[in-house]
């Protein structure tokens, strides 16, 4: 560990438990179970997709597939057609493909048996550790929980703290009276509402002792991610607009039908086209019999 972090306020996290208490989202449904099935849907829907949104959806997938084996046991096409309108449908297929290797024996009881799983990193791996299973393990830090405990027990930004440095300083601040589970989930809260890429230390329950308070406020407010591209005529939005024709319940049988299908104004040339359709076959989305598809106009899903 660095020099300049190895002696960490051991009270940063002070005012945590009874902010969270009052405070933390405990409305949120995944947090009424400790099953690693929800809770890795929770996850997997979480990801690049905002937790208002994410709430019914999550209703309605348990719903449907209250199980891994019963996720295992629909096709893909189905569990691609529940996705639509999450966005990025590889965390769906690879969803489905975890249901499928979880059902076909057991949940992993390591970090490293559940990154084997298929899509999983190392941080939805730790985060079922600690929220469902409740193994020994580091606490998992995505970039909230890393701006967290950078800024309030490091003094710098995420991306000065090395991943180690961001370990120790989570498990030294963890206060007693908490879980590891709720000590995850109150961090996370605290993310969501204080500190934020822009920060709102008003009302945070850390400010008291955060390291960067004063380097915040003296300073320009810290650079957001940087801006998505517009999704309005963006590969993304064309790729959706094909998969969603493709998973219709009388889906077309070529490429004129496919190309029929699509919204008015979208860009259908053959570049594009084929462009979308390579790379939806890369990601192992499309049937295999749409690679065979040709057009005068020279369209190919082959690269």
């Amino acid at each position: 560990m660095p020099a300049e972090f190895a002696k960490l306020p051991a009270v940063w996290t002070r005012g945590l438990p009874p902010w969270y208490q009052r405070h933390g989202r405990h409305h949120l449904p995944w947090r009424q179970t400790r099953e690693p099935w929800p809770i890795l849907v929770s996850e997997i829907m979480l990801q690049q997709t905002q937790v208002s949104r994410v709430i019914g959806r999550w209703e309605s997938f348990l719903a449907r597939w209250p199980t891994p084996r019963a996720c295992a046991a629909a096709t893909l096409n189905e569990v691609l057609h529940e996705w639509q309108g999450l966005g990025y449908p590889r965390r769906a297929r690879d969803l489905h493909a975890i249901a499928i290797a979880v059902s076909a024996g057991a949940w992993p009881r390591d970090e490293a048996g559940l990154r084997a799983l298929p899509g999983l990193g190392a941080y939805t791996a730790r985060a079922l550790m600690t929220l469902a299973l409740q193994r020994p393990s580091p606490l998992p830090h995505d970039i909230n929980i890393s701006r967290v405990a950078a800024r309030c027990a490091l003094g710098v930004e995420p991306s000065d703290a090395p991943g180690a440095s961001l370990d120790s300083a989570l498990e030294k601040g963890r206060p007693t009276c908490m879980s590891r589970r709720d000590y995850t989930y109150a961090l996370f809260d605290v993310g969501a509402m204080h500190c934020r890429a822009r920060p709102r230390c008003t009302g945070c329950p850390l400010a008291a002792r955060c390291a960067s308070r004063h380097r915040l406020a003296q300073s320009a407010p810290p650079r957001g991610r940087r801006a998505q591209p517009p999704y309005r005529g963006s590969m993304r939005e064309l790729r959706g607009e094909i998969l969603r024709v493709l998973l219709a319940a009388d889906p077309p049988g070529d490429m004129p039908a496919l190309l029929a299908r699509l919204p008015t104004g979208t860009d259908r040339s053959p570049e594009r086209i084929g462009e979308a359709l390579a790379s939806l076959m890369a990601d192992r989305l499309v049937p295999v019999e749409v690679l065979t598809w040709r057009r005068d106009t020279g369209i190919s899903a082959r690269r």
